[in-house]
């Protein structure tokens, strides 16, 4: 969680239980049985955050200069060889 908040230079929030999958079934079947009129009701009143993690300016400035120095110049060139793979993967039979 600590890297995920210093990538996006955001605070993140770790969810109140580790069984998301279970919870996010549990709140699609109160939406269906009609416990709670919309996910948004569902979601606000079946969720609480856990611990919160703040950025390190530090690390968050080093994931920033490394996106945009490396990773973007770096995704511009691997561009047309994704769409090789792409294109060679969904070919029809």
């Amino acid at each position: 969680m600590q890297v995920t908040a210093d990538i996006f230079n955001r605070p993140t929030s770790r969810p109140h239980t580790f069984e998301t999958s279970g919870l996010g079934a549990a709140i699609s079947g109160a939406v269906g049985l009609r416990l709670h009129r919309d996910f948004s009701t569902a979601v606000a009143e079946m969720t609480r955050l856990g611990a919160t993690f703040e950025p390190n300016p530090s690390d968050a400035e080093l994931y920033e200069r490394l996106y945009t120095r490396v990773y973007k110049r770096m995704h511009r060139r691997l561009a047309p060889l994704y769409e090789e793979l792409h294109r060679t993967l969904h070919r029809a039979p």
